[in-house]
């Protein structure tokens, strides 16, 4: 799983993004990597069932601007 740093900014807050195919794959932004990082697991398990090709797509992004993130 890549963890790509994106767009951080210095007073800001840091927020992880799950992206599958460099798209948000949901709304919500996680405050913690633990918490991203389980919700990509879960996308993982997902996917190793019903579409094996898209296992290698999945990233966590980490970035203080979330709007860019599509």
């Amino acid at each position: 799983m890549k963890i790509i740093t994106r767009d951080l900014v210095k007073g800001k807050d840091a927020f992880y993004v799950v992206t599958r195919d460099g798209r948000r794959i949901e709304e919500k932004n996680y405050k913690t990597q633990a918490e991203a990082q389980y919700r990509a697991d879960v996308l993982y398990g997902v996917l190793k069932e019903w579409d094996p090709r898209g296992l290698g797509n999945i990233a966590i992004v980490k970035t203080s601007n979330t709007y860019k993130v599509y």
